[in-house]
Parts: structure tokens; sequence; C-alpha cells
């Protein structure tokens, strides 16, 4: 192999590993599990979502008709 080819697949790889790595670092969770994690019904959840408590992109995503919420989102705006 010459050295622009092997150059080429180390950047490959290297971005391959950050993905990897930022991907391993989101944890989803279902409306469900946020409701036992901060202890509040599903009503003050979606009150919170639909008042922009919760942020969308911040706090949570749509994943076509479901919402998931960003676990480290939750928990650092808890702990504030």
């Amino acid at each position: 192999m010459d050295e622009e080819y092997k150059r080429k697949i180390d950047e490959i790889f290297k971005r391959v590993n950050e993905i990897d790595h930022k991907t391993s670092e989101l944890s989803l969770m279902t409306e469900n599990d946020v409701v036992k994690l901060l202890g509040v019904t599903n009503v003050t959840l979606n009150s919170w979502r639909k008042s922009n408590v919760l942020i969308k992109q911040k706090h949570y995503i749509r994943i076509g008709r479901s919402i998931r919420y960003k676990r480290e989102e939750l928990l650092n705006y808890k702990n504030n």
C-alpha cells in the first residue's frame, strides 16, 4: 500500500472511533424510564415538554413518532 492510501484509511478509522465514542455516551430513555428516574408523572413530563421546560434537541429528540430523552442532559438539569 502506498502512504496516501494508508493515511486515508487511518483518517476513516479515526472518524469511526470518534463517532462510536460519541454515540456510546448518548443514552436515550423512554418516557416511562424518565418518569421513574425523575419521580414525576407522565402528565408532568408532557407539560414540561410543551412549555419548553425541557427543550427539544437538548433534553429530548423525536424518532418518528417516539420521543426519547437524553439521560445525561436530564441528570445535569436535575442537579442544577
